[in-house]
């Protein structure tokens, strides 16, 4: 599996945005990702991600932005970052402003490998100390060399999610994210396992340690979701989810929302879905 930073190139990433608005960050990211890689329908992307904003949000809170968008014609997942000492009103759940954007486009063939990106990169910004530790890198080859580094941590969270799971238990309160992170990484484990050629029992060993980190109850209905209407963790795209691609009911996805902290599956397909 490739490491997070392999989705990232150095063209990409802008230690100081100049902009002070997020419709013309939000260009700014859009077209240093395409200019790098030299890639097609720049103005597509930049309307999927545009739209995406004026129905929602993606400013998660605690100064963190991901745009994102599901794009044709790419052949992998591409993410551009931007920096902002002063800050960027993006509506942000938190309603504080925005220092640090990662821009997401990636093909529909790889939702899987999104949503991996995606939990890996909530898990590693909610600590405070990796969002002080970016803020801090002095130009755009730190910030790479920093990314680097903390991704490297997080390939490996056994411990960090044993101290989760032993909260569950004590509490009978899951970490949401936690889990979501561990499903979506099993399922991507678990598809890349099966087109593989070399490699196959490193992957099955990486499967059963994921396995006994993620809460059983939700582990029990992972594997019927598997078994009889894979994927099991799905995106929400426009408050659609991308499993059955039935619209949530507004008021459910508006909860969705105010709930962070839980773990919610699709009314309609009981898939679980992860809504950022």
């Amino acid at each position: 599996m490739q490491q997070i930073i392999d989705y990232f190139h150095k063209g990409c990433v802008i230690p100081e945005l100049e902009q002070d608005n997020k419709a013309d960050v939000l260009r700014c990211l859009v077209d240093a990702l395409y200019s790098a890689h030299n890639l097609q329908d720049r103005e597509l992307a930049l309307d999927q991600i545009l739209a995406r904003e004026a129905t929602e949000s993606t400013g998660i809170g605690n100064g963190i932005a991901i745009p994102h968008a599901r794009v044709g014609r790419l052949n992998k997942l591409h993410c551009a970052v931007g920096r902002s000492t002063k800050g960027i009103d993006f509506s942000a759940v938190d309603h504080k402003n925005v220092h640090l954007v990662f821009l997401i486009i990636y093909p529909p063939t790889q939702q899987n490998k999104y949503l991996d990106f995606i939990a890996t990169m909530i898990r590693l910004l909610r600590n405070p100390e990796n969002f002080k530790a970016l803020m801090a890198a002095p130009d755009a080859k730190s910030i790479l060399t920093t990314l680097e580094q903390l991704t490297d941590l997080s390939e490996s969270p056994q411990d960090d999610f044993e101290l989760d799971l032993a909260a569950i238990d004590a509490q009978h309160i899951p970490d949401a994210q936690a889990n979501y992170s561990l499903m979506v990484r099993l399922q991507l484990l678990l598809e890349n396992l099966a087109t593989v050629q070399r490699g196959k029992k490193q992957y099955q060993e990486r499967i059963e340690k994921t396995r006994k980190l993620i809460d059983p109850t939700l582990l029990s209905h992972f594997d019927k979701l598997m078994r009889a209407k894979p994927p099991a963790v799905v995106a929400v795209e426009g408050d659609t989810c991308q499993g059955c691609y039935m619209k949530l009911p507004s008021q459910f996805a508006q909860q969705v929302r105010m709930e962070p902290h839980k773990v919610h599956t699709c009314p309609h397909c009981r898939r679980y879905i992860f809504l950022i």
